[in-house]
Formats: structure tokens, sequence, C-alpha cells
């Protein structure tokens, strides 16, 4: 009797498993299956996906939702202020999944110089080679913490790197600056709340969506719920564990709060402002792998 009661248990336990979260995660967009499903739909693009880190980062932070899309991804990067480098190999692929990197192999300069404007042209650059690479004329863009900015900053260059971007998945953005940043050299002082190549950016994105027929934008904010100073969801919830890391309202601007109200983890598709939008429970660098990000990058194909 006593064993067909822990039977009985352990079934049900099973079932509860079955239907969290992570268990659903683990047979859906973790899967390579999946996105050989997902790439096998009528509806899907078959633009380059093209994945950027934030600052200080590097083209490996993403490797494994790279990896998990497609097991062999490309890298372009600068092996000088101007010299493109890559490792394409040419094979007429149906599509290409690319890991892309705006800094330079000379660090004390790129900490010291360099600005989002220049990262944005060589966004411009290297994004030019890849469509001429692939024969495609649009791309798809996932990217991370200051990459978005950089990203959004490039789409804003001109019309035509506007129309070479079919849809920018934004992840742990600090779309609206951090408040705490010191402003000092190049990266920092554009990364400031209202600094000009933000108050720039928010300008030229508002004029030059007016004339798009979709929300090419998508949006993913993260909260850390485990620290005890965003146990209260403000606007100045983060999603990491001190000061300088991005808010909620600043991953998601003008409709944090929506997100929040919508629900973690629930998805919400063209609002005002966005074609995607989603607030998950995890850090920082926790976004570089995660569920939210899979389902937003899903959209960003349709």
């Amino acid at each position: 009797m006593y064993r067909i009661y822990r039977i009985v248990i352990l079934i049900i336990c099973l079932s509860i498993i079955s239907n969290t979260p992570l268990a659903w995660a683990k047979e859906g967009y973790f899967r390579k299956d999946t996105w050989q499903s997902i790439y096998n739909k009528e509806d899907i693009v078959d633009y380059p996906v093209i994945f950027i880190h934030g600052i200080g980062g590097k083209i490996d932070f993403w490797q494994q939702s790279m990896k998990t899309i497609k097991d062999n991804y490309y890298k372009m990067k600068f092996k000088d202020r101007d010299t493109i480098i890559y490792d394409f190999d040419n094979q007429g692929r149906d599509y290409s999944v690319w890991g892309i990197s705006y800094y330079s192999n000379q660090v004390a300069e790129e900490i010291l110089l360099s600005d989002l404007d220049l990262y944005a042209w060589r966004v411009k650059k290297m994004i030019a080679e890849i469509k001429r690479l692939t024969r495609k004329d649009k791309v798809v863009i996932i990217a991370h913490s200051m990459g978005g900015v950089v990203a959004r900053r490039y789409m804003t260059l001109d019309q035509e790197s506007w129309n070479s971007v079919y849809k920018i998945l934004t992840v742990g953005t600090p779309n609206q600056g951090v408040g705490t940043s010191i402003g000092i050299v190049g990266q920092l002082e554009d990364l400031k709340e209202g600094s000009k190549l933000l108050n720039l950016l928010t300008n030229r994105w508002k004029e030059l969506s007016k004339h798009s027929s979709y929300q090419k934008w998508g949006v993913i904010g993260a909260v850390d719920k485990t620290m005890s100073f965003n146990s209260r969801l403000s606007a100045n919830a983060t999603d990491s564990a001190g000061p300088g890391f991005v808010t909620i309202s600043s991953a998601i601007p003008y409709e944090w709060q929506a997100a929040i109200e919508a629900g973690f983890n629930k998805a919400t598709y063209n609002t005002s402002n966005f074609g995607f939008r989603l607030v998950v429970d995890t850090t920082h660098m926790g976004l570089l792998f995660h569920s939210g990000t899979f389902k937003g990058i899903d959209w960003a194909l349709h």
C-alpha cells in the first residue's frame, strides 16, 4: 500500500513538473528541432539574423542562443578601426545566423575615444557586407544591452539603414539611458539619461516610424525579483543586483507599466510603440539565453 502511495505521489509530481514553464522551455524554444520547424514555416523570413552584444561584450556572449538556433553561425568584427574580418564560407545556405562586434582590437582606443555614433557606422558597414555576402536586402537584429542603442542608432542614420532592417529586438537595452552613468568618455556619455545622442535617436526614430507599414521594434525588459529592492515594481526596478543596470522603464520605454500589468512572461503584440513587448523575471545577463528572448526572436522572424 505504501509503495502504491509513493507511485501515485510521483505521478502527480511529474505531472506538475511537466506543466511548469521550465519544462515547457526544454521541450520548446531551447530545442534545435523546434527552430528547424520554425524555419520550415511558410511565413518565416529568411533574412540573416544578426546578434549584437552590449558594452564591454563580445560575440560569444550570444553563443548559446545562436547555436540553439543554428549549429553553424558566422562571426564578423573589426580587426582595427576600419578593417572588417569574418568567417563566412559562401555556401549559399537558405538562412544564416551572425554574431557581430562593433569593437576593434584596439582596447585602449575603444575605452577612451570611441562613441556610439562610431559604433553605429561600423554596424552599418558590417550589415552592408552581410547583405552583399548573403544576397539579401534586409536583416533581422537581436541586440543586448548597449548593443540595442547602437543598432537603433544605426537604423536612424539614414533611410537606407532603416529600410535594411526587417525587425529589431532589443533585449535589456537602456533605450532611455542609464541614470548612474558617469558620462566621462564617449560610450558612457552617450548612455547618460537625456544625452544628445539619445535625444537625437528618439526624434529620428519617431520620424522614420511614421512612414513604416508595421512595427519593426520589439522590446524585452527584465526585473530581477530575487533582489529585495525590486519587490516594489516601480520604474526603477532593475534587471540585476546593483546600481547602473537597466531599469524596466528604460528597457521598455513608454509602456513599462502596461507590460508589468500584462504579466511576467506574457508577450503583447502590436502596441502603440512596439510589435512585440515582454517583461520577464531574470537578470541582465540571464536575458542572453532565456525562453522570453527566444519568443521575441520567433516574433522577429515573422
